[in-house]
């Protein structure tokens, strides 16, 4: 199996910066690539990078979407948002909140657009015009929402382990339409829900004041990440790898309200899947946030919890998603 091309891209001007600014990301090709279906561009989310995209675990086989999606006919893209895993460490360029990770994941789709068009991109790959896809899981696929909303950088996306109304456990399904129908309403209050919602995610994860990034202890994410069929093996690989993660960043993404706003503009086909264990017990609800888009296809994937690339289920939500992929 063909290994993982290890590339990197200079994002400083997209935000008009002489900081040194590189994006890493880990390419993976199909053996034909004279006529690939889409690229996909992968984000991860939080308290892990890349990897999460192509995790390898000795003795346990099966574990890497990248190369499950690249034997589809897709070319996968795994990126390190900035700040995290093999990115560049923002200094100059402001507060790394979700802004600046969608500015950079943007800057990174669009290199890659051009150069598959040219045919740069490996020298493998023939020039190609085809479907960007953009998919995110967990806090990735906020950020992709931002980047789809702000800059229409793909051509689709697939938002897996989501919910653009996070603060649901608690409400009714008419409680959940009238959110949707006074969003305006609510995005008055929104500054201020931000700056608490920061302060709770710091006071829960014991995250000094001035600290730009957390680091997120699994342990206490179990019950969520996983159901109690995922081998031990594979969850202490999977915790290995961890990363840090954005304070900000994080603390918008579980707020409330903001990523509403951005949701309720992308108007390209949608791809939302959950685990039967996930971030909302409200699945259903989710596509109403997505009233722009005439195209919102919902999956339910049973026997997964949040983390669904580790579930024993996995191969059925990533065919799933390879054949919604190649229909685009």
């Amino acid at each position: 199996m063909d290994a993982a091309m290890n590339l990197s891209f200079d994002v400083a001007e997209a935000f008009g910066s002489s900081e040194p600014l590189q994006q890493a990301a880990a390419v993976f090709l199909p053996e034909q690539s004279e006529n690939v279906k889409a690229v996909l561009i992968c984000l991860p989310g939080g308290s892990y990078d890349k990897t999460y995209w192509n995790m390898e675990v000795p003795g346990h086989r099966g574990y890497s979407f990248a190369r499950h999606l690249t034997e589809q006919g897709f070319v996968v893209v795994a990126l390190d948002h900035l700040g995290i895993g093999e990115s560049a460490d923002p200094q100059m360029v402001g507060q790394v909140d979700a802004a600046l990770l969608a500015t950079g994941d943007a800057a990174v789709t669009a290199q890659i657009r051009t150069a598959v068009k040219q045919g740069s991109l490996a020298p493998q790959l023939p020039p190609q015009n085809v479907p960007f896809i953009g998919i995110g899981h967990s806090m990735g696929a906020g950020i992709a929402t931002i980047v789809q909303a702000e800059t229409s950088a793909y051509d689709a996306v697939a938002l897996l382990g989501w919910a653009a109304e996070i603060d649901v456990h608690d409400k009714t399904s008419d409680e959940l339409a009238e959110i949707v129908k006074n969003d305006e309403t609510s995005l008055a209050t929104l500054a201020a829900r931000l700056d608490q919602s920061e302060t709770e995610y710091r006071l829960a994860t014991a995250t000094p004041s001035h600290a730009a990034y957390t680091d997120l202890p699994r342990e206490g994410f179990h019950g969520l990440f996983y159901l109690p069929d995922v081998p031990p093996e594979v969850i202490a690989a999977d915790a290995a790898v961890a990363s840090r993660v954005p304070t900000r960043a994080a603390a918008e993404t579980i707020t409330p309200g903001f990523i509403r706003q951005y949701a309720r503009k992308i108007d390209v086909p949608i791809f939302l899947a959950l685990g039967e264990v996930d971030v909302t017990p409200a699945p259903y609800a989710e596509p109403a946030h997505y009233p722009s888009s005439h195209d919102i296809t919902l999956f339910v994937l049973a026997g997964s919890a949040h983390c669904h690339n580790f579930a024993g289920t996995r191969t059925v939500l990533w065919n799933r998603l390879a054949s919604w992929a190649g229909s685009v």
